[in-house]
């Protein structure tokens, strides 16, 4: 991928859709490989759900498993076609329609446990199928704008909010988190411990990281490569570590988007 394609609304736009179906086919697969988890005392069940609130009564057919196997389907055909053929508009705007709206109703089945990657993938395909609805440049520039100022604004808030927090700026989270049991890495916790130093030095790179990747937008184009890079690897390293692999895919599709606002704000048309 040449970044002088990123300058182009529709050429970005693919980008983004392609790598994010990455991310969709993974989490989809998963999803079937775990049937056991979409039905009944399923973590993924969805009977409690759809019928907790008096206006989701009319979903409750959204509780059956099968429906729920059904969706991951639709998601993992769809999201195959977008990274086969995610170059053709008419592929790109069919295929992220479904994925938008198979995702919209499993959030809608089980919202519990949506973390910050399943946001964001909600909210990079939901504006991508708007944005490839007309298909014009207009709307396409709008979609990358939005996902842009989302990925920027999460980033910005989840570096901000860390700053805020003692044990953050003490170095004594990144440690304790090592050490439970959902997130953890017992080799990498033992390390932690007996380094204190080396865990207050990867809790700030972690604030100041996330902190400063709206800089992209505005710094010269090598600097928001180096930027973006730096985040990737970060979310490469806490796949690795933490079992975070959903993150890699949900952020990393968003940067096309950043780089094609990076060259809207500086005047570069494609």
């Amino acid at each position: 991928m040449s970044l002088p394609l990123l300058a182009s609304p529709f050429g970005a736009l693919s980008a983004v859709v392609r790598i994010g179906s990455v991310g969709v086919a993974i989490s989809s697969l998963e999803s079937l490989y775990r049937r056991a988890d979409l039905g009944p005392r399923g973590l993924l069940d969805g009977e409690v759900q759809v019928t907790r609130a008096r206006w989701l009564l009319p979903l409750a057919f959204l509780a059956a498993p099968r429906v729920a196997v059904a969706l991951n389907g639709a998601r993992l055909v769809a999201a195959c076609a977008v990274i086969a053929d995610g170059g053709s508009l008419a592929v790109a705007r069919a295929g992220v329609i479904v994925i938008a709206l198979a995702t919209l109703l499993l959030r809608i089945r089980t919202p519990l446990g949506i973390h910050t990657s399943g946001n964001m993938v909600m909210i990079t395909f939901t504006a991508a199928a708007l944005g490839l609805g007309p298909g014009t440049p207009l709307s396409l520039g709008f979609a990358l704008g939005f996902i842009a100022a989302q990925a920027c604004l999460a980033y910005f808030v989840a570096g901000t909010a860390k700053l805020r927090e003692p044990p953050w700026r003490s170095g004594r989270t990144i440690t304790l988190l090592s050490s439970t049991l959902m997130w953890g890495n017992g080799r990498q916790a033992v390390v932690l411990k007996s380094h204190p130093r080396l865990a207050l030095a990867l809790c700030w790179v972690t604030m100041l990281g996330e902190s400063t990747v709206p800089l992209a937008l505005v710094v010269p184009l090598p600097a928001a490569i180096a930027l973006l890079a730096c985040a990737g690897l970060f979310h490469l390293l806490t796949a690795f570590e933490m079992g975070l692999n959903s993150f890699v895919w949900a952020f990393g599709s968003t940067y096309p988007a950043i780089i094609f606002c990076w060259y809207w704000l500086h005047g570069v048309r494609a």
